[in-house]
């Protein structure tokens, strides 16, 4: 059930919430897309480059499309995915989705087609301050869906990144389309020079650019190459760190930080859920040559 408001001809410019409705029924419970985003909201993404970002939307898409849960959070309530990937040609994401799809059950195959809309616009992206066309577009495209993914939101508007004004507006088009779809919203973006280079990928601040970007967004995922001192902690070859990357929300405003989990890069740049060892392991295989990881 959705918040009640007052009819269009109340004569306030603004909805309103009917305060008698509010007051005595129970609210529903808040419909969480992924663990700490609420559908209707926009949330963003953030990492280094060639960290994992766009395999690890890929895979949050799945498992709302169809219940593939690869990452290991457990049952999600499923619905249509749209995920516009405006980076990578058609080639590499065939590449991606057939080598996910590998590890799914005939009924999640089946899902996945019915489920995900896999688009690739790279060098057809919109602007999101061309006046609200391209906003409008995606709304009618992601209409009907549970998750939007952008991949990745410097490919949508020609803004300055770090003019405030520039960086409110494109969040007010994203959620516009949130608004109207009802769907949740994820934008991917890089984490700044700085942030990475310190190891700090994981603070609520390290997204580039404005900080409108993470303050107006209702959550903030982000993921992050296991640090040196990571490493040392866990047992983990230096060289081999590139391999390990750990995954967390650094914002969610509506219930409590999920605990950070760790990812390992496996077979074709699909990442898997990996228990951190308490002491040093053996040692670890390396990846394949030409493994995509992006």
């Amino acid at each position: 059930m959705k918040a009640t408001i007052m009819p269009d001809d109340s004569g306030y410019p603004y909805p309103l919430l009917d305060l008698s409705t509010a007051i005595s029924c129970p609210p529903p419970p808040l419909d969480f897309v992924l663990p700490g985003l609420v559908a209707g909201t926009v949330g963003s993404l953030v990492a280094p480059g060639a960290t994992g970002k766009s395999w690890l939307a890929l895979q949050l898409a799945a498992l709302v499309a169809a219940g593939a849960d690869t990452l290991g959070f457990g049952d999600t309530k499923t619905g249509r995915v749209l995920v516009l990937a405006a980076e990578d040609p058609a080639e590499v994401l065939w590449q991606r989705v057939h080598t996910l799809a590998t590890g799914f059950s005939p009924g999640q195959v089946e899902e996945l087609k019915d489920g995900l809309f896999l688009v690739p616009c790279a060098g057809r992206a919109g602007d999101l301050l061309d006046g609200g066309e391209t906003a409008e577009r995606l709304s009618v495209a992601g209409a009907g869906c549970r998750l939007i993914v952008i991949d990745t939101l410097s490919r949508w508007h020609t803004g300055e990144e770090n003019e405030r004004r520039d960086a409110a507006l494109v969040m007010r088009q994203l959620e516009r389309v949130a608004g109207k779809t009802g769907a949740a919203v994820v934008f991917l973006h890089h984490t700044s020079k700085a942030a990475a280079l310190a190891g700090q990928g994981g603070e609520q601040q390290a997204s580039r650019g404005s900080s409108v970007f993470v303050d107006e967004a209702r959550w903030v995922a982000f993921l992050q190459t296991a640090t040196e001192a990571e490493a040392k902690a866990h047992g983990i070859d230096q060289d081999m760190r590139w391999s390990f990357v750990r995954m967390g929300v650094s914002k969610t405003n509506y219930c409590a930080r999920p605990p950070d989990i760790w990812l390992r890069r496996g077979g074709g740049g699909v990442l898997e859920r990996y228990e951190m060892p308490s002491a040093r392991p053996t040692t670890f295989s390396k990846g394949r040559a030409g493994d995509d990881w992006e």
